[in-house]
């Protein structure tokens, strides 16, 4: 452990040191921002008399519903944004870990010394990790306008932490992943961005267009590493309200039921998923030790067999 925290402290001084970090805040504040801004502006814009009055025989109306539940919908807007950005911040940060000890040529030394390639590249996930939440705490204030209307719940607050710190950590450890295994970060950051969107709106959009065009639900696994669609399972009984009123094509997807592992345990989407990009973050941390050990088993394998 006191290595991996030296590594940790070490990535933390350099990307504390370069002038990207301080534009990555403003940057990241402003697309925040705006990007809440133009939720919150959606979300707030019906009329409040449109909620229909107690005990009113009017029909459930994705209108009622926002008006009815503008706390709710306000919070999980803000954490759509964070989510969105932690795709784009996370794997950015964590990609260059690897190229700068490269072009600094430190790379082998740091393997010398004796951590082990998976406590280095766990180092450098930790690292990213943590660098990559501090980015995102500036969203924390976008939270005030659902505090103000009062009605989010603490189950809601939990889904929505677990589900950030668990897909950024799967997000970093696509960063490092590809880190290790291509020369370039900008490549590394590339690649790893792609992957990161997809997980994000290449899963949704896949099963859409499979189910919409073909009637096939074949893809509909992937819907569960879709951290917006986690999010979204924490919402409760509004969530599945306005998946009520929404197309038929989506909503089984905007309100993904729970799912039973065990004879009495039912466990939501949101539990699901975080499990999920938990188990491939380990997954790519052991291929990435596996990329940075040039001694590694399956290397002296595969040159005995090129020669």
């Amino acid at each position: 452990m006191p290595l991996i925290g030296a590594l940790v402290v070490k990535e933390f001084q350099t990307w504390l040191r370069g002038r990207l970090t301080f534009a990555a805040f403003s940057l990241l504040v402003l697309l925040v921002a705006l990007l809440v801004f133009l939720l919150g502006m959606l979300i707030l814009a019906p009329d409040a008399n449109a909620a229909p009055a107690l005990f009113s025989t009017t029909s459930t109306t994705s209108t009622n519903l926002l008006v009815a539940n503008r706390a709710i919908f306000l919070f999980g807007a803000v954490g759509l944004c964070v989510i969105l950005a932690s795709a784009v911040v996370a794997p950015a940060v964590s990609a260059s870990a690897f190229a700068l000890e490269r072009e600094r040529g430190t790379l082998d030394l740091l393997l010398l010394q004796g951590p082990g390639p998976a406590r280095i590249v766990l180092g450098k996930v930790l690292a990213a990790l943590i660098f990559s939440l501090l980015l995102l705490a500036v969203g924390v204030p976008f939270f005030a306008p659902a505090w103000s209307f009062g009605g989010v719940q603490s189950d809601q607050v939990i889904a929505l932490v677990t589900v950030l710190c668990t897909a950024t950590l799967f997000f970093c450890a696509l960063g490092v992943f590809f880190g290790a295994v291509l020369r370039g970060s900008l490549q590394a950051a590339l690649f790893a961005q792609g992957v990161a969107l997809f997980v994000v709106f290449g899963t949704l959009g896949l099963h859409l267009a499979f189910v919409i065009l073909g009637g096939n639900d074949a893809f509909r696994p992937l819907l569960w590493l879709n951290p917006f669609l986690a999010l979204l399972s924490g919402g409760g009984t509004a969530t599945d309200a306005f998946a009520r009123g929404a197309p038929a094509a989506y909503r089984t997807v905007l309100s993904l039921p729970p799912q039973s592992w065990a004879p009495g345990l039912l466990l939501p989407a949101w539990v699901i998923g975080s499990l999920a990009w938990t188990a491939l973050a380990v997954l790519l941390v052991v291929g990435a030790a596996v990329a940075i050990e040039p001694t590694h088993p399956l290397k002296i394998r595969r040159a005995r067999n090129a020669a």
